[in-house]
C-alpha cells in the first residue's frame, strides 16, 4: 500500500464522510489496530483513552472526530483525518483500501474444474472458482464472484458485484441482488419445513414451489439457511445483515436494514419491519409481525405480534423495563416462596378452623 492522506480526503469528502485533513500529507503503508501500530500506519481512534498510544507509537495518520483531534493537533508529523462517524469511516475506508481482493486470486479467472451449463453467459469480469457448478439459464451480473465449490442451480440470478463464498448453494429460481455477500456454507432456497400427516401420523412432504429473493447490499453469515417459500417468495430486503448459523423459514419477510445475530430462528410467514435488531438466539413463532425499529434482546421469544416499536426481552418477550424488574426478582423467588408459606400458615392460625 502506498496511499496519501490527501487521497482519502479527496475520495470521501464529497459524500461528507471525511471532512478535512490536518497536518502533513503523509504516506500510509498499512492499516493497523492502535495497539500494534507503527510509523507509516493509519489507525482509527474512537476514544480518548487511545491518545497515549498514538503519542507513543507515532502512526502516520489517524481518522478520528473533532473532539479527539483537538488533543492531537500539536503532535508533529501526524496527519489527522476528521470524520463525524468513526465507525462508518472504518467500514467505508477499509472497504476502499484494505479489503480482500476477490478478483485477483491464485486461480484462472474461470477455473477449468468448474462445470458451467452452455446456456450461461459469463461476464468478462466475473470470477468462477474451482469446482463451481452453474446450472441452466443462470444469470450472472458483472463482477460476480463464485468461490470454490459454490453451486448455483438452474434459473437462479446473481446480481452484479455479488460474492458467493465457498460451499454456498443458491437453489433453483432464487434471486440474489447486487453487492450481496453470501459467506461460506450458506444455503439459499432449500425446501421449507412443510409436512402433512394422515390419521396414523405418517408425514408427507408438501412441495415448496416458491423462491427466495435477496435484495441489494445484503450480508448473510456462514452456514445460515434461508428456505424457499411454499408459494410466492421468502424476501430479504436491501441492507439486511444476518450473522452465522441463523435460520429463516419459508415465506418470511425481513424489512430493510434489519440485523439478526447468531442462532436467531424465524418461523414461517413471519414479518419484520425495517431496522429490527434481533440479538443472539432470538426465536420467533410463525405468522408473527414485529414493528419497525424494534430491538429484541436476551434470547427474546416472540410468541405474538409486536405492534409498537420498542425494546423487548426474554421469553415470552416483555417490554425491556418490565423484563429487567422481573429478572431482578428471580434469584429471590425461593426466599419469597418461603416467606409466603410462613405468612399463609400464620393467617391460617389467626383465622382458625
Amino acid at each position: 500500500m502506498n496511499l496519501k492522506a490527501s487521497e482519502i480526503l479527496q475520495r470521501f469528502k464529497g459524500q461528507g464522510l471525511i471532512l478535512d485533513c490536518i497536518g502533513p500529507d503523509n504516506v500510509i503503508s498499512r492499516f493497523a489496530p492502535i495497539d500494534e501500530c507503527a510509523a507509516g500506519d493509519l489507525v482509527f481512534i474512537d476514544h480518548a483513552k487511545y491518545l497515549p498510544l498514538v503519542r507513543e507509537r507515532k502512526p502516520a495518520a489517524v481518522i478520528t472526530n473533532e473532539t479527539i483531534a483537538a488533543d492531537l493537533r500539536e503532535e508533529a508529523g501526524l496527519a489527522i483525518l476528521l470524520t463525524k462517524n468513526i465507525r462508518l469511516a472504518t467500514a467505508l475506508v477499509k472497504q476502499a483500501y484494505d479489503d480482500r481482493d476477490f478478483y485477483h486470486t491464485e486461480w484462472p479467472r474461470i477455473h477449468p474444474s468448474s462445470v458451467i451449463h452452455p446456456s450461461v453467459h459469463i461476464p468478462d469480469n466475473a470470477v468462477i472458482g474451482p469446482g463451481v457448478v452453474i446450472g441452466a439459464n443462470v444469470e450472472l451480473g458483472d463482477r460476480a464472484v463464485l468461490m470454490a465449490n459454490a453451486v448455483i442451480e438452474n434459473n437462479a440470478r446473481i446480481g452484479q458485484g455479488t460474492v458467493v463464498h465457498p460451499g454456498c448453494v443458491v437453489s433453483h429460481g432464487c434471486e440474489i441482488g447486487a453487492d450481496v455477500m453470501l459467506k461460506a456454507g450458506c444455503v439459499i432456497g432449500s425446501e421449507g419445513f412443510g409436512f402433512a400427516q394422515d390419521e396414523k401420523r405418517r408425514n408427507y412432504r408438501i412441495p415448496h414451489t416458491g423462491k427466495v429473493i435477496i435484495e441489494d447490499r445484503v450480508v448473510i453469515g456462514a452456514n445460515t439457511t434461508i428456505d424457499r417459500a411454499t408459494y410466492g417468495a421468502t424476501i430479504i430486503r436491501s441492507g439486511v445483515i444476518i450473522d452465522a448459523l441463523c435460520h429463516i423459514a419459508h415465506n418470511v419477510e425481513l424489512g430493510e436494514d434489519c440485523i439478526l445475530c447468531a442462532h436467531t430462528g424465524i418461523s414461517g410467514s413471519s414479518r419484520f419491519g425495517q431496522r429490527v435488531i434481533a440479538s443472539g438466539q432470538t426465536g420467533v413463532l410463525d405468522h408473527v409481525t414485529v414493528a419497525s425499529d424494534s430491538v429484541l434482546l436476551h434470547r427474546a421469544g416472540i410468541n405474538r405480534s409486536l405492534k409498537e416499536p420498542g425494546m423487548y426481552a426474554g421469553g415470552p418477550a416483555q417490554p425491556l423495563q418490565q423484563y429487567l424488574k422481573n429478572i431482578a426478582i428471580m434469584p429471590k423467588l425461593a426466599e419469597i416462596w418461603s416467606r409466603l408459606k410462613k405468612l399463609e400458615k400464620k393467617v391460617a392460625e389467626l383465622t382458625g378452623p
